[in-house]
């Protein structure tokens, strides 16, 4: 998708507004203004032809007058007026039709005709005769017809003038509140430019937030959500710093055991039970070794892990019920029993599925690992509540409270292992935002408790 301009789209749509607007009123004054030019220009002419047919004796008038012209005036006289001679004529006729008085010029163009006005059923009337429009009125003494023209051109370029003059002063208005309109919004995004480089110098390891203080409202939103963005970025940056820290060290210590181990094979050509221990001990080492770097990209990605858009609804008594029976065998090679107790049936969670395996899988199969032979483990489903608790000796108060630190393994531990089990365990829950807790029980013996 191609990008665009803000700045010239909110400009392009306030000039598009601007002009709709002046448009239409223009449209509006235009429409007003024929109208009351149309009633100015008719009652001028009303107002003519009644002067005329006011005339003293205007019948005798018009007979001791017939086919009079009107004087001309000296156009020199008249320098000094803005005017148009032509714009008006007039005409009189008697009751036959027949002219009898003109102006001299446009007057004398008009006609009368029979039917065209009849006197005794209207004394005004008005009608149009090419481009003039004419207003016919009766004398007072009824003995004569006077005609008043004015050209339709003449009153339309009226118009247009006056519609021209007012939109000049629009249109002169307009590019100036465009021009400031493209500065202020020219400004108002002056600080979205002024934070680009602000982001833009900062370094890579910068963890500071930015600052709000001085920045539009409008633009708050994005700052805070920058910043969190900012947290979380440093967030999973410390956490892979520690990570990768925590995982060379551990690594380094199995590594160098295979190392010895494999140095013992080959010096061990000619004693056979030395070369098989040492390559048993190989086995044994990278089959360690293995299960930790898978325990470490596990937890690797559990870190940067979103799993709002891979959620389902589980069955804890499914999902439970499926890791017991995949780990019997391991369970029956110590003799260890386990028991499922539904107290609550149909229990479920929206989660990932093959996430919560893990966690159920470590639990129990950290239960298997550590207790004694022929001991029990006990996995109750309440309501929002799992349970896996054993008969084994427990956990030291000192070791229960970091318990689920990453690579934390209590002093003195016989049983193999990395020390990301419950460091797992808990991450999982963290990201199904299920409460662990791990603890003793009265009776003796280790419990972890679910709660979500």
């Amino acid at each position: 998708m191609k990008s665009y301009s803000l700045r010239l789209r909110l400009i392009f749509f306030i000039s598009s507004l601007l002009l709709l607007a002046c448009s239409i009123t223009t449209s509006i004054s235009y429409y007003e203004l024929k109208n009351s030019l149309k009633q100015v220009f008719d009652s001028q002419q009303l107002l003519f032809a009644k002067r005329l047919a006011s005339l003293s004796y205007h019948g005798n008038m018009v007979l001791n007058t017939a086919h009079a012209k009107t004087p001309k005036i000296n156009e020199n006289e008249l320098q000094s007026l803005d005017y148009d001679d032509d714009a008006l004529a007039f005409a009189i006729f008697n009751r036959e039709g027949k002219m009898v008085v003109d102006d001299g010029e446009n007057g004398k163009k008009f006609y009368f005709y029979g039917g065209f006005f009849h006197p005794q059923k209207h004394r005004a009337m008005i009608s149009e005769q090419g481009k003039w429009r004419i207003l016919w009125l009766l004398s007072n003494d009824n003995r004569s017809i006077i005609a008043v023209g004015q050209k339709l051109d003449y009153q339309q370029d009226i118009l247009t003038e006056l519609v021209y003059k007012q939109l000049i002063p629009w249109l002169t208005t307009f590019f100036i509140i465009i021009l400031f309109i493209a500065i202020l919004i020219g400004r108002s995004f002056s600080p979205i430019k002024i934070l680009a480089n602000r982001i833009a110098r900062r370094k890579p390891d910068e963890d500071s937030t930015i600052d709000i203080n001085g920045i539009a409202k409008e633009i708050s939103p994005f700052i805070l959500a920058l910043n969190k963005l900012f947290a979380r970025i440093t967030s999973m940056i410390t956490h892979e710093r520690q990570f990768i820290s925590d995982a060379a060290h551990e690594l380094r210590t199995p590594l160098a055991a295979l190392r010895v181990q494999t140095e013992v094979a080959q010096l061990s050509d000619d004693d056979k039970v030395s070369r098989e221990r040492a390559l048993n001990n190989l086995i044994i080492g990278i089959d360690r070794t293995t299960h930790l770097v898978d325990q470490l990209l596990t937890l690797s990605r559990l870190d940067s892990l979103e799993i709002q858009d891979e959620l389902q609804t589980i069955s804890w008594q499914e999902l439970i019920n499926h890791v017991v029976e995949e780990l019997k065998p391991l369970a029956q090679q110590k003799n260890i029993k386990t028991i499922i107790n539904e107290q609550s049936i149909n229990q479920k969670i929206e989660g990932h599925p093959l996430l919560l395996s893990i966690l159920v899988r470590n639990l129990i199969n950290n239960s298997i690992r550590y207790i004694p032979d022929n001991s029990q483990i006990t996995i109750t489903i309440e309501n929002n509540t799992i349970t896996f608790a054993d008969n084994g000796l427990g956990v030291a108060n000192e070791t229960l409270v970091r318990l689920g630190e990453r690579f934390f393994r209590p002093a003195g531990q016989k049983e193999k292992g990395s020390g990301l089990g419950l460091s797992i365990v808990k991450k999982i829950a963290e990201l199904h935002k299920i409460k662990v807790k791990f603890d003793n029980q009265k009776q003796g013996g280790f419990i972890v408790i679910l709660r979500n």
